[in-house]
């Protein structure tokens, strides 16, 4: 099956190779349009006209960083893939790029990475690297999008958990594991622990007993 990519690279020399080389990786890569600016990029995977399967991008642009193009996308929608490539250090980006939603960053010249990566990516999984923060694309957009909803409510006033945040402690309160929650709300036990842990972050608790203990005295449930 057809796997549709767009390419966003501010250097036009890199962003020409680059569109070569996927589409000589897999005779199932499609390079659907490549672009210099991460805005386009960010419009274009936002758009049902022109949305790729997979992003690729770079990590160091002008306009704006791959991370938060990858943010800007993946707290909208978890139907893109998306991959980040650079010709750093990949530990320089490799934390933000997945707290930010992507699902792999590798190297320019690790060929065989990238097409292993834009084939998960397509299917909206993380790459299979166990010691890596990446998550599923509906995991990490379920987080993204429950943060900025909560960020809303903070600008309103007051450090609010988010609904997902809440929901969390209510059900570690009456008595289900991290398990039975992840199942219950469609989401990973990673996305779990993140949704815990900042709550406690936010409710400046000790534990997770503290924070249910500091819930029920707020009536948050």
């Amino acid at each position: 099956m057809a796997i549709r990519i767009g390419l966003v690279d501010n250097d036009p020399y890199a962003l020409k190779m680059l569109g070569m080389m996927i589409a000589r990786l897999d005779p199932d890569f499609q390079v659907a349009w490549t672009t210099e600016l991460g805005a386009v990029a960010v419009s274009r995977c936002l758009s049902p006209a022109k949305r790729p399967d997979v992003l690729v991008t770079d990590m160091s642009m002008r306009d704006v960083s791959g991370t938060d193009v990858c943010r800007a996308i993946r707290v909208k929608t978890p139907a893109v893939g998306l991959v980040g490539i650079t010709s750093y250090a990949i530990g320089a980006f490799r934390d933000e790029a997945a707290r930010c939603g992507a699902q792999a960053i590798v190297g320019k010249t690790d060929l065989a990475g990238l097409a292993e990566a834009i084939r998960r990516a397509a299917q909206g999984l993380a790459t299979n690297d166990e010691t890596s923060a990446f998550l599923d694309a509906a995991d990490a957009h379920v987080l993204l999008e429950d943060a900025a909803l909560a960020g809303a409510e903070d600008a309103r006033g007051g450090r609010a958990l988010s609904a997902k945040e809440r929901e969390t402690l209510r059900r570690y309160a009456e008595g289900d594991t991290t398990r039975q929650i992840a199942a219950a709300m469609g989401v990973g036990v990673p996305t779990v622990a993140t949704f815990e842990r900042r709550a406690l972050a936010k409710l400046g608790a000790k534990s997770r007993a503290h924070a249910i203990s500091i819930c029920v005295r707020r009536h948050e449930f």
